[in-house]
């Protein structure tokens, strides 16, 4: 039977599918049924008599792939199986492995997980023995960005590294390189870099040859390597169509370049089609998503349009500190299904109190994509040392504050901790730090010391938040280089510090954090989502909070510094659109130190907003450098 395509798919997605020959973009806002596009336009081709060996359809992930092709064979049958579909890196591999010869390797090469290629780094690291060089990790991660930006290694580490010495990851990258080459090895990157040097070579021909027709989603999260594979895999027949969506380009730190989208029609002779219609969002929602975009220069214009009948305002609620917002949130989701609601934040420390208060009201949630607050690593070492100094002999905790110290692995750490704990309490060990550590390995004695007087130093402050900044301070936060994102974390560490202050004892507080982390959902029970606004791409919830709206926060403080203002834009844009109904938007206005006023995103929609909720007028905002400890 003959697929009725008049009657499947709406006019603007039915003109797609059709008329897409040629270099075509298809925009598609979200919710608009854009794998519905590429799903029947595929079947449409083949049709057609369109053979499937010739026809490429490219994602970005397995999942998606897999199921773009079981919607075509539901749609065609079997004659979809022969489609060659699959992630970049997935069809790249396909043909290394036929022509891996050509590049100087054999077709029997190994590929680097990530966690192989850390390795590999960490013995380059070790064989080089330099204390100017980043950990294994950072590493990493400094080398893909610069070969998926093509950009010299060097620039990305000056960019993205304190070190004062970026050119020596230059030899990092050459050493890395050149073992692998010798070792048969290819990593993530490797897959695409080599797949292009491929298609620019003798077997390129050959290659684009059989491609027919190539279809790719999520264009705008392409990099400058995926895009010029593009480029050659369809430079002989000339049939190339992209889907995806300038205003949801939020990846850059992943080295997806927008303008790859926003120049295709300059590149290429392109129809473009506009897929506007949303079957998701109610009316409200989606002008209040095209009043948002609509401050952005840099975009393709679109209007999304809304097949829901009318529904509620969005509510923009002014709160007076992060604690109140938390509890606003708690009192508002408990009338409201958990399972179909989500809360969104532009980074993982502000939902910190608010993994606190869901806990305590017994409210079931997941962290998407991520390990809750207080059960990072990094939060759970400050946690450890706190521990200490309520309980003595908390063995576990010494184990992992010890280990902490450079130099004192597993062994010493137990043999010290065996000692230590034979004290009643931190002013016992205190006072009688000399007879408890006289028979402790030379190399230990130094680093117990070390946490004892900071011990001293802590129980000394007047209330639990100055003991704490001088913890971090002075004993921590040198230890977050050993972290690949160790900006990201210190973020956290203040929103330590800033939680802190709602307690007047250390044992309150403690007791608290152990509530959350102990926290278990019932696995028949349905639960918030909460969720960074880029793990939330992609997804939709009936009820969508978009929390800790000022400015600083969201829009964040880096990406003023650092011209990035458009891609905030655009990730509160994703966020807005992944609500289908009931959407909040919160700041609190007061913090520990001062006051701070509503981010400008919310200034720029005011208009769309629910008249009972106006925002706040200005207030003089924080600077960073007023906190001492900041």
């Amino acid at each position: 039977m003959r697929i009725d395509y008049e009657n499947k798919l709406n006019r603007e997605q039915l003109e797609a599918v059709k008329k897409g020959d040629g270099y075509a973009l298809v925009l598609s806002g979200p919710g608009s049924g854009k794998t519905r596009v590429l799903t029947f336009r595929v079947a449409y081709l083949l049709e057609k008599g369109v053979s499937p060996e010739n026809i490429l359809l490219l994602t970005f992930t397995k999942k998606a792939a897999s199921e773009m092709i079981s919607r075509i064979e539901e749609l065609v049958g079997g004659s979809a199986f022969n489609v060659l579909g699959g992630t970049f890196h997935h069809v790249g591999n396909y043909y290394l492995r036929k022509y891996a010869s050509e590049l100087g390797y054999g077709e029997d090469y190994t590929i680097l997980d990530q966690e192989d290629s850390k390795d590999l780094l960490e013995v380059i690291l070790g064989e080089m023995g330099d204390d100017d060089l980043p950990n294994a990790k950072t590493a990493q991660r400094i080398i893909s960005l610069a070969v998926n930006s093509d950009q010299p290694v060097k620039d990305v580490a000056f960019d993205n590294l304190s070190t004062k010495s970026p050119e020596k990851i230059e030899e990092v990258k050459k050493r890395y390189d050149e073992r692998k080459k010798s070792a048969n090895l290819m990593d993530y990157d490797d897959l695409l870099t080599n797949w292009l040097k491929l298609l620019e070579g003798s077997s390129g021909k050959d290659i684009s040859e059989r491609f027919q027709y190539v279809l790719v989603d999520e264009y705008q999260d392409t990099n400058v390597i995926q895009d010029r594979i593009l480029q050659k895999a369809s430079s002989i027949h000339k049939n190339l169509m992209v889907v995806g969506d300038d205003s949801q380009s939020i990846y850059s730190f992943r080295a997806a370049e927008i303008k790859n989208i926003l120049s295709f029609s300059d590149k290429y002779p392109a129809k473009v089609f506009r897929l506007e219609t949303n079957y998701r969002s109610t009316p409200e929602i989606l002008n209040l998503a095209n009043c948002i975009i609509k401050y952005n220069s840099s975009k393709l214009n679109k209007t999304l349009k809304s097949v829901q009948e009318e529904g509620v305002d969005p509510i923009v609620s002014c709160l007076s500190t992060p604690r109140e917002q938390s509890r606003f949130i708690v009192r508002k989701i408990s009338d409201l299904d958990y399972g179909d609601s989500a809360v969104l934040f532009r980074a993982h420390y502000q939902a910190a109190g608010l993994e606190l208060e869901l806990a305590k009201e017994g409210i079931p949630y997941i962290v998407r994509g991520g390990t809750r607050f207080f059960e990072q690593a990094h939060v759970k070492d400050i946690s450890a040392f706190l521990k200490l100094m309520v309980n003595i002999k908390d063995e576990p905790s010494w184990l992992r504050v010890l280990k902490k110290q450079d130099g004192v692995g597993d062994a010493y750490a137990r043999r010290a901790t065996a000692k230590i704990i034979q004290c009643n309490s931190p002013d016992d060990l205190i006072t009688e730090e000399e007879n408890i550590i006289s028979d402790l390995p030379s190399r230990v004695i130094p680093k117990v010391k070390e946490i004892i007087e900071m011990m001293r130093i802590v129980s000394n402050e007047e209330n639990v938040t100055d003991g704490l900044k001088n913890l971090i301070e002075r004993w921590y936060k040198d230890k977050l280089d050993d972290f690949d994102n160790p900006r990201e974390r210190m973020d956290d560490l203040k929103q330590l510090v800033e939680l802190s202050a709602e307690y007047e004892s250390l044992g309150e507080m403690l007791s608290d954090f152990a509530l959350s982390e102990d926290f278990q959902i019932e696995s028949d029970r349905r639960a918030l989502t909460l969720s960074t606004i880029h793990q939330a791409k992609g997804l939709e919830w009936q009820n969508v909070f978009i929390i800790s709206l000022k400015e600083g926060a969201f829009p964040h403080k880096k990406s003023l510094e650092e011209n990035m203002i458009e891609e905030e834009r655009r990730l509160f844009y994703v966020a807005v659109t992944r609500c289908k109904k009931n959407l909040f938007l919160t700041y609190p206005v007061f913090e520990r130190g001062g006051a701070s006023g509503p981010s400008r995103f919310l200034r720029e929609i005011e208009d769309y907003l629910a008249e009972d909720s106006p925002i706040e007028e200005e207030i003089e905002l924080i600077d960073e450098d007023d906190f001492d400890f900041f």
